[in-house]
Formats: C-alpha cells, structure tokens, sequence
C-alpha cells in the first residue's frame, strides 16, 4: 500500500470513530431530550419533532427551559418570524414552504413506516433541503435493495459543493429507508446477496449497480459528481453530510433565542413576534478615576408612523446589569421620542439609525441586557452581552480597540457615548466600511505604571482568514497618546484593501516584550455605500454629576457595598437635597442596621412627598425596632393603596405581635 493510500484509510478509519463517537454522544443527548419531552404538552412535543431538522441547538436548549404554555407558543411565533424571508408582507413565505415539505413528506415518506414520514430520515433531509432538483426511484431491482437517488444544487456560501447527491437504501429490504454513508459503509451494502454469485466484493458490487444506473454507481462511491471515481473511499461524502447537518447553525440567527429568557418577561404579548434584528457593541473606559460603559445598539430597521408630513416613533429602553450569578446591579428604563419632518426623514432613508449612550460601571464581570421596543410600531430587539471590568492598575494595559469615522468637537465639560477630550468619536456598531473611507483606529491606555521611554504600539491590520498583514503603523507611545491616555493612530486608506474580513490588532511593546494586546474586526465592502450611522445620542455633564454618581450608589447598594454607598450619597447631599439619594440613604441606613438614622432619613421622604417606597421603609424600622403600634400605622396606609406580598408578610408579623391573630391569620 502506498503512503497516500495510507493516509487516505488513517483518515477514513479517524472519520469513522468521530462518527462513532458522535453517535455515542447523541444517544446520550437523545436520552435526556426524551426526558425534557416530558414536560410538553402533545402539541408543542409534535412541533418540535416538525421543527427538528431546521431548529438550531440553542433553540431547542431555549425551548427546553421555557416553564408555561404561554412562553412556548410566544417562542414557536417568534421562531417562525425570525425566519419569514418578507416580514413586511402578511404571509410568511418560509413557513408556507415548510409545511409543504411536511405534508409532502407525511404523505410519500411513511408509507411501510411505523413513523410520521416528516420524522424518517428521508423526511428529514427533504424537510431541510427542500425539494430536490432530481429523485429517482429504484425499488423493482432484483440485485438492489430499494433505494432513492436525489441530487441537489448546494448553497455554497453554507460550505456546500455546488451539486451533490443523496442516497437512501432500505437495509435488508425491509423497514425505514435510511441515508447511505459512502466511506462507512460501502456499496456491497446496497446488492442483495446471491447463492449463484461469488461473494460480493467492493468492485463488483460497483459494476452491478453501473449495470442499473450510472449516476446510481457514482453516488454509492462519492456524493460529490465530479470527484474521481478511481477510489471506493470518500472522506468528500462525510464532508457534505457534516455541512447539511450543520446548515441550521449557519443559516438561522439565535442570538434572540438566547436572549428571549431574558425579555421574555419584559415584553408584551402584541410585541413578542415582532423581533428586529440588530448590531450592537459595549465598551468599557476610563474618565478620570470612573470606569463607563458606552454602547450603541442598531436596529436592522426603523418603522415610524408617519402623520401629515410628521414622522414619529417612541421607543422605549431598558438597561439591565447583573452579576454572573443573575442578581440586578443596575437597571433603568427611559422612553425615546423620534421625531423627523419629511426632508430629515428622506434624507436619511439609507443611513443607519444608531441609539448610543453611556454609563458608569463598578468593576467586575458581568451580564448587560438591552432591550429596545418600538412602542409605535409594535416591534422589539435586545441584546446581551458579557463585560470584564477590571479593578483600577491591574494588569490588564490596555482598554478595547475601536474603529471610527470622523470626529466632531464636543463643548467643555460635556460627556456622550465615545466622547474623549472635548472630542466625540462617530463609531458604528457594525464596523462596516466603503473602499473609499478612511477609518481611524484608538484604545486607552488604562495602566500606563512601570513602563519605560522605549515604550512603543504597533497597529496591524490583517485577513480574518489567512492572519496575512495587510499593513503595520508604529508609533512611540508618548506620540500616539492624546488626552484621556488614548492610543490613536493615523486614518487607514482602504481603497487599496480587498473587500472582505479583517482583523486589527494593537500591541503594547516595552523592551522588546508584548505587554498587552487588544483585536477588533472590521468589513471592507466591495461598493461605496453610506457606512457612518445617524447617531440619537444623550449629552451628559461629565463627572462629578448627580446622575451618574446616583448611578454608582445603587451599584453599591445592590452589591452590598452599603458603607460605600453611603459616602456616595451623603456626597451628593451635602450640596443639595434631593429626595431619590436620600430614600436610598435611608435604606443603606437600614441594611447597615442603623435604624434611627434610617427612620431620620425616611421620615424626611415621607413628610415631603408621602412616596409609598419611604413608607414601607418606615414600617419595616418600625417593626425592627419592635413599635409595633407605629408599624401598623405604615402597614394599613400601604395596604389602603394596594396589596403586595412582602408587605402582607409584614402586616401579619405586626398584628401577631399586637395579639390580633386573626388579623394576622387574614393576611396570610
């Protein structure tokens, strides 16, 4: 055997024992997805034996932790809008043709099946695939077992050949029709066996099959037409298997699947099934000693209501933080009203719309949920994300890399999203460029200890794909710095780039040694198009402000940093009053078990405005401090308003403890 024949068995017998462990594995998952099965009523079981083939692992991971039958349908929805190809038009086109291909399996497929013909394996790919351009029929053989030969012409942006066939056999002549594996199983799988014959080897089975189909022969050695037929081993045929298997996770978005356990108690149901796709990105900073979150988020697609020339639409935002345990450090909910004439409106048909803003951020790891509704259009999008924020002088040098278009000045002592210096950054999410821009590129130095005059960054700009450099900028560090410690660099003319995927990387070079390095990526378009974004974009004062710093001690708080956020808020008291830091003063005071000062704070509020939020902070230090008559007096206001159950839990303790048990016994 020569060494490339050898080679060739390695790699077959290595696909071999991937397959085999890959069945392993799946019969393990199988087992547990039974057991899921459980919990699902007969219908929502039925869709998901449909949905099988197109429904990607995230999804069905989605569609597994969902709790009630309202969830399940609102996701089932949801999951068919995200794959309408015109979601403009009533109809939902992919849906329609789905479902032919269901009834058009059911009907052909389960003949002679103890199975539904859209859950056999014929079933399968025919549901994932579509009608192919070719299928015949070979079930009258006497040397064949029955078998169907379907050729298709394959999405090659998915990593599919341009043309390519399936077979299905009925082993033994008997049950199921199931897909052949060229370079598994072989072709003396598909002649039946003959006491006349010799026995039946690789070669000949070839010949008897060549003797009833040609095209037949060729698809039993290699699903690919084209490949050598020289050779009865085909590692190309697994290749395609492993793509089609795979089409679901390249051709289906499920970043809204993932999200959806996120909004899905947070939107309505007349906007669940209308998901609007979007770019998004967060990056952290420094200002000063305060680390920020800028963001911006992109919808796909803007829908305004449009009255007498007047184009409006009025969103509604919510940010969300949490720790990596799921417990909220931060959440704030804000309405943006959109408002155009007709001129600002046309003349900004095919630009981007971007909302952006910013935030202060404790350091930490954490969970950031965004969650966008057009409350005029009925529609929604979100996002998630993960964020690192490092504790100040640690080791991480150098902040995130970003692409930006242009800059405009920004007034003194003002802040908004990618604003540094008196500079505002005008970045897209989506980092998408025309041959014919000239983006720049920055990062922040976010610990500048140790390093030496020899200090120097390097920015380099390769191929995704290849790692080749395309070019290199390197500066000394003192050259490349600007104010607020950014990194900048000098603009990138692309009219020499091909268009395709990129990757810039910067390095941070002292003494001949790379001390940090930080990657962001970007598209070169093939056409010039409009690529900077319209950007909706808050104008801050920059820190120390009452907002931000309010911000910061409701981090504190929800962290558990009750001394911390106290001298936050005592800070911003001294300068004025203002009754929102004090009620949460008040309850810092509490969680600290300072009741006096607590009840001071509380009562403050209170006496000011009778805010429902002082009242049960004055029942509970009340309670705690055992008046239970002064406790009661909160409680029943509370009640008189409206019924919750911590504060029932509490009016219980407090009529017990006033020997009215069965005043306590009603609220419980």
């Amino acid at each position: 055997m020569n060494k490339r024949h050898q080679r060739k068995s390695h790699l077959i017998l290595l696909f071999t024992m991937i397959f085999l462990t890959s069945v392993s594995v799946s019969s393990t998952l199988a087992q547990r997805q039974k057991d899921l099965l459980k919990n699902l009523s007969p219908a929502h079981m039925e869709w998901l034996e449909i949905v099988t083939p197109i429904i990607t692992d995230t999804e069905r991971e989605v569609f597994f932790k969902l709790k009630t039958e309202q969830e399940r349908e609102r996701f089932i929805n949801l999951f068919w809008k995200i794959r309408d190809p015109n979601p403009d038009t009533a109809e939902n086109e992919f849906y329609r043709e789905y479902m032919e291909r269901v009834h058009f399996a059911d009907r052909y497929f389960g003949i002679g099946s103890s199975k539904r013909g859209c859950l056999t394996e014929r079933g399968y790919y025919y549901l994932l695939l579509g009608k192919p351009l070719e299928r015949q029929i070979f079930a009258t053989q006497s040397d064949i077992y029955p078998m169907e030969l379907w050729f298709y012409k394959g999405e090659e942006k998915y990593g599919l050949p341009g043309y390519f066939y399936l077979l299905f056999y009925q082993p033994e002549g008997v049950g199921d029709y199931r897909l052949y594996y060229p370079g598994i199983e072989g072709p003396e799988k598909l002649v039946i066996p003959s006491l006349t014959r010799e026995q039946i080897t690789r070669k000949k089975a070839i010949e008897i099959i060549k003797g009833i189909n040609t095209e037949l022969a060729k698809a039993a050695i290699s699903y690919l037409p084209e490949e050598r037929q020289d050779t009865f081993s085909s590692l190309s045929s697994q290749t395609i298997i492993a793509a089609i298997k795979a089409l679901p996770e390249k051709k289906f978005a499920s970043d809204y699947a993932r999200n959806y356990l996120s909004y899905k108690d947070l939107v309505e149901v007349d906007y669940s099934h209308n998901f609007v796709t979007c770019s998004s990105l967060a990056r952290v900073f420094l200002h000063g000693d305060y680390y920020f979150v800028h963001w911006a988020i992109e919808p796909d697609k803007i829908n305004f209501a449009e009255t007498q020339g007047i184009y409006s639409a009025i969103y509604e935002l919510t940010i969300r933080l949490e720790d990596l345990s799921g417990n909220q450090i931060f959440s704030k909910t804000e309405e943006i009203p959109l408002r155009l004439n007709r001129q600002q409106f046309e003349s900004r048909a095919r630009q981007r719309f971007a909302f952006q803003d910013l935030f202060p951020i404790l350091p930490g790891d954490y969970k950031l949920l965004f969650l966008l509704k057009n409350k005029t259009a009925k529609d929604f999008t979100s996002w998630e994300t993960i964020l690192n924020v490092p504790v100040p002088k640690s080791e991480q040098r150098l902040g995130p890399v970003v692409v930006f278009h242009t800059t405009s000045p920004l007034a003194s002592g003002r802040l908004k999203a990618f604003s540094f210096a008196g500079q505002e950054f005008l970045v897209s999410a989506r980092n998408e460029f025309s041959p014919t821009d000239k983006p720049s590129v920055f990062c922040q130095l976010w610990n500048p200890g140790g390093l030496t005059d020899r200090a120097r960054v390097e920015l380099a700009l390769k191929n995704f794909d290849s790692g080749a450099e395309i070019l290199v900028q390197k500066k000394k560090l003192p050259e490349a710095l600007s104010e607020e410690r950014l990194v900048r660099f000098d603009p990138i003319d692309l009219s020499q780039v091909k268009p395709g995927y990129y990757s810039l990387e910067i390095n941070l070079i002292d003494k001949e040694i790379t001390l940090d390095s930080r990657k962001e990526n970007l598209i070169v378009l093939a056409q010039p198009v409009l690529t900077a974004p319209w950007v909706y974009g808050k104008v801050h004062r920059s820190m120390p402000t009452l907002e931000f710093l309010r911000m910061l001690a409701a981090q504190h708080f929800l962290k558990g940093n009750y001394q911390e956020t106290r001298k936050i808020l005592e800070e911003i008291l001294s300068g004025r009053e203002e009754l929102e830091s004090r009620l949460l003063l008040a309850r810092t005071f509490l969680a600290l078990g300072d009741n006096e000062r607590s009840l001071t704070e509380a009562l403050k509020v209170y006496e000011s405005t009778g805010d429902r939020e002082a009242a049960k902070v004055l029942a509970l230090v009340y309670a705690k401090l055992k008046n239970w008559d002064k406790a009661r007096i909160y409680v029943d206001k509370l009640l008189a308003e409206a019924t919750e159950i911590g504060v029932l839990n509490l009016a219980a303790e407090i009529y017990l403890n006033l020997g009215n048990k069965d005043q306590a016994i009603y609220y419980l």
